[in-house]
Formats: C-alpha cells, sequence, structure tokens
C-alpha cells in the first residue's frame, strides 16, 4: 500500500477512480438483484474488471494495461462505464448548468464518449509503459546483485 502512494499522480488517479468503479457496480449489482434486473450481467462484468484493475495496480503488474484496454472496448459498445466516467461527469455538470441548447446536447454526449475513450486508451499506455519500465528496473537490479 505504501508503494501505491509513492506512484505517479496519474496511477493513483486511475487506481481511486478503479476502487469507485468497484463501490458503484457492487451498488448497482445490489440494486440489480432487489429489483429484478437484467443488467446484472454486465454489472458484474465491470466489477470483475474493476477489481482486477485494482490488484493490478496495487501489485505493479504492467498487465493491468491489458483489462483496461479490454474495459474501453467493453464500455464503448455498451454502457459508457469508462474508469474517467466521473471525472466527465463533473466537467459535464458545469456545461449542463449553462443550460446549453438542445441541439448541442448530442455534441456534448459525442464529446463524452470520445473524451472518456481517448483517457482511457492513454491511461493504458501510461500503465503499461510505467509498471513496464519498473520491471525492468527490477531485472537489472536482480541481474546486477
Amino acid at each position: 500500500m505504501k508503494s501505491f502512494w509513492n506512484t505517479p499522480f496519474f496511477i493513483r488517479l486511475i487506481g481511486l477512480l478503479c476502487l469507485l468503479g468497484v463501490a458503484c457496480n457492487l451498488f448497482l449489482l445490489g440494486r440489480d438483484f432487489i429489483f429484478g434486473s437484467m443488467l446484472w450481467r454486465l454489472h458484474t462484468g465491470f466489477l470483475l474488471l474493476y477489481i482486477g484493475q485494482v490488484i493490478f495496480i496495487f501489485a505493479q503488474e504492467k498487465y493491468v494495461a491489458v483489462l483496461t484496454l479490454l474495459q474501453a472496448f467493453a464500455a464503448f459498445v455498451t454502457t459508457a462505464d469508462f474508469i474517467f466516467t466521473p471525472v466527465l461527469q463533473v466537467a459535464g455538470l458545469f456545461y449542463w448548468l449553462s443550460n446549453p441548447p438542445i441541439d448541442t446536447q448530442s455534441v456534448y454526449k459525442y464529446l463524452f464518449i470520445s473524451a472518456a475513450l481517448t483517457l482511457q486508451l492513454a491511461s493504458a499506455g501510461y500503465l503499461w509503459f510505467y509498471f513496464g519500465s519498473l520491471e525492468d528496473s527490477q531485472t537489472e537490479k536482480s541481474a546486477a546483485a
């Protein structure tokens, strides 16, 4: 846990947003079971992706990027449950408070999906290269010893 707080800000942000995703999907899964919703499979899938990402981030495993890419694809074709959805929703709230015209609301949805997908793909790349460089430096240290 201590090493998590020593990682760069972007890694910590991704980890904390994934923890938020775990909590939200647990809530949604509970709601699905209470009300008999058919979305429980979808929420279970995203819950497992978020849990896997949290575990891999704490383990500093570069293959978290594969789960992040998988989530990007799943979110793009289903419900837009991207890692950065909460951040973009807060930014979008300020847009909605400006009382935008009806014709620009579809533009907002397009921009939201584009930004969320771009951030998700960028985070996958960043996670892969950051944890990959840690892995390389640990291999060099063990080879030198």
